[in-house]
């Protein structure tokens, strides 16, 4: 879609606020997104509380044994645009929102932070 078509939503709904962080799953693979740039190990702390109240997980692995050592460069800083689903486009119309890739230039972008888990 056309980001300058586009209306961005300047204030996208989350599931939740960790540790002053907003964050939410995204896709269906266990992939989580946080609004800003907290820096890799605030985004991790609150990736992994979301793990554990939001989705009932011991930790982001499931696993106890599992170490932040696994996790640090997993995720990536960038900007996007977020937006209402245009079901035109063959977006879910019953998605709060959908995002696409920006610059920081771009008008309306905003900084998040992914976890993209493999």
């Amino acid at each position: 879609m056309d980001q300058k078509l586009a209306s961005p939503l300047t204030n996208p709904q989350t599931e939740a606020t960790h540790y002053g962080i907003s964050v939410c799953n995204i896709g269906e693979d266990g992939d989580m997104l946080a609004l800003g740039h907290p820096g890799d190990r605030r985004a991790l702390a609150a990736f992994n509380r979301h793990a554990r109240v939001f989705i009932g997980l011991c930790n982001l692995a499931d696993d106890p044994r599992a170490t932040l050592s696994e996790w640090v460069g997993s995720t990536q800083e960038k900007w996007v645009i977020f937006r209402k689903p245009d079901p035109e486009q063959g977006e879910d119309p019953d998605y709060v929102w959908v995002c696409d890739d920006a610059d920081a230039s771009t008008p309306g972008a905003l900084p998040v932070t992914v976890l993209v888990l493999n």
